[in-house]
């Protein structure tokens, strides 16, 4: 039986692309971890492995199908043109 390598805080989260303190927060969510002695704390490469399959969530996306009756109200719009005649339509007093 193989002895597992045991990864530093510093080289878990590279590999995790997070920082120190995102892995901590981490271990509060279910992220194991190997406490060594007061202070000293490993992660197991099989551990992040597992982490990683269990938050991961794949959604595939429905597909939208074009009905074709819609139609667009979108287009190009002359803000002065817009505010010439919003100031134009005020009441005089």
């Amino acid at each position: 039986m193989t002895t597992p390598t045991l990864l530093t805080p510093v080289e878990a989260a590279k590999i995790l692309t997070v920082s120190t303190k995102t892995l901590r927060r981490m271990r509060d969510e279910g992220l194991k971890f190997v406490r060594l002695r007061a202070g000293t704390i490993r992660y197991r490469q099989d551990d992040l492995d597992a982490f990683i399959e269990a938050k991961t969530t794949c959604h595939s996306a429905p597909k939208i199908r074009a009905s074709g009756t819609m139609t667009s109200r979108s287009g190009v719009v002359d803000f002065m043109d817009l505010a010439a005649r919003r100031t134009s339509k005020r009441p005089k007093r």
